[in-house]
């Protein structure tokens, strides 16, 4: 299954929370597909969330089309939450971002490495 995972794919997994004492099964975008020699291959994902009216974090990106994505609710792609997990953490592939998501992510992405190489 993890074979046609690709940027922008939503999956399904256990996302750890920031103190590491847990995980909740959460979907999640896949930012980048690693695939490392002589390891099991790795995903870089960032956290989705459907509380979009609560905490706010910068970069934050509100989905213009979360059914499309495979998503119930109105979501929200929380970029400052990245985790690198392995290939058996996938639980199932949900949707994929429509391309004018995936756009909006790119500028986040950009302007968010941005501000870190200028700080």
């Amino acid at each position: 299954m993890t074979k046609s995972i690709t940027n922008f794919d939503i999956v399904l997994v256990p996302f750890p929370f920031t103190d590491l004492s847990t995980s909740k099964k959460r979907p999640c975008m896949v930012l980048l597909r690693l695939e490392p020699v002589r390891v099991e291959m790795l995903f870089l994902v960032a956290m989705i969330t459907s509380q979009i009216d609560g905490l706010s974090f910068p970069f934050d990106v509100k989905l213009k089309d979360p059914e499309q994505a495979g998503l119930i609710k109105p979501s929200l792609v929380r970029l400052s939450k990245m985790v690198t997990i392995d290939q058996s953490l996938i639980n199932k592939k949900l949707g994929r971002l429509s391309l004018k998501d995936q756009e909006i992510i790119k500028q986040n992405i950009h302007k968010m490495f941005k501000h870190l190489l200028i700080s």
